[in-house]
């Protein structure tokens, strides 16, 4: 910043009448001051005794240069659309972010349409308190369109933790030790033949998960698990096979059926239209009217149906009613 000022000071012509000069020196030095001043003046607004303070400096750092968030004093986004780049990212402060789940499906999978942001740029436990910081603070500044909830009045819900994979220690071996061979025992007489044993009785399946049905404001009756959570239906899964696994399944939980167990009928849920599908993670889903079943993990409480037709994962969701017709209804 000095530099600049001599160099400005330099360009002035000596032979310039002196009040010119001074005049132009001084003005010169003014905005070499408010530059400097400006330089770098803003700095992360979360205090640092706040739980969101880590998560504010890995977003600092890792995502500073494409997204723009006040909180975390970032600027990536490009205001104007002549002067954007490649790797512009949404603008934080205008963009509602909630639950933080969805945030953190978007740092595994490199955003939502996977295009230009990198996979996993945090991991672990710093991906979660950056997803956590990004969904408390992020829509600050957006407009709320009439009848729908304000961003800072929805759900954050919670992020799943990393799951640790304990480690097995090998086995020791024991050397085998020889005992001397046993003396041959004499014959003994054979035995009669018993009678044949009578078939067992097959043995039915033991009840399972309740399914039962809540009714929703705009969506009518719908399923619900043993624990009241809205149940939904995946479209891609075309009422054939279970295609939410992995990271999806973390954020849409699949109805799990455990083995020798069959889902039970409870209210107007028709037990004839309950079944199962093969999960390719492993076990069981249960399925309605050859739909596999699904909750969501922002839907904290009861009486919640925030997935309806929300397009996540790589397609549609939607509530299913009592009779087996999938609800295609904005909630």
């Amino acid at each position: 910043m000095r530099d600049i000022g001599w160099r400005l000071f330099r360009i002035i012509s000596a032979r310039m009448r002196r009040p010119v000069k001074v005049l132009l020196v001084s003005g010169a030095i003014l905005a070499v001051a408010l530059l400097s001043t400006a330089c770098g003046t803003e700095r992360i607004s979360v205090p640092k005794s706040s739980s969101n303070y880590a998560g504010a400096v890995l977003f600092n750092q890792r995502c500073g240069g494409c997204h723009t968030l006040s909180a975390a004093a970032t600027h990536g986004s490009a205001s104007n659309i002549k002067t954007r780049l490649v790797t512009n990212g949404p603008n934080f402060n205008t963009r509602c972010e909630r639950p933080a789940i969805r945030v953190l499906y978007a740092i595994e999978n490199g955003g939502f349409s996977g295009a230009t942001m990198p996979q996993n740029i945090v991991v672990g436990k710093q991906a979660q308190e950056v997803a956590i910081f990004v969904s408390t603070y992020a829509g600050a500044k957006t407009q709320t369109n009439f009848g729908a909830t304000p961003c800072k009045d929805q759900s954050i819900g919670s992020v799943p933790i990393a799951s640790t994979t304990a480690t097995t220690a090998p086995a020791t071996t024991t050397p085998a030790t020889t005992t001397p061979a046993a003396k041959p025992k004499k014959k003994a007489a054979p035995k009669k033949k018993a009678a044949p044993k009578k078939p067992a009785a097959p043995v039915a399946a033991a009840k399972g998960p309740k399914i039962g049905t809540a009714t929703i404001a705009g969506l009518g009756p719908v399923l619900v698990n043993a624990q009241g959570k809205t149940l939904y239906i995946f479209e891609p899964d075309n009422d054939k096979k279970v295609t939410c696994v992995g990271g999806c399944a973390a954020i849409w939980p699949p109805a799990s059926l455990p083995t020798g167990q069959k889902a039970a009928a409870s209210g107007a849920v028709k037990q004839a239209l309950l079944g199962s599908d093969p999960d390719p993670s492993g076990g069981q889903v249960i399925t309605y009217a050859g739909w596999p079943l699904y909750a969501y993990v922002a839907d904290s409480s009861p009486g919640m149906a925030t997935g309806e037709a929300v397009n996540l994962n790589g397609g549609l969701w939607y509530v299913i009613s009592p009779s087996g017709k999938v609800i295609k209804a904005k909630s």
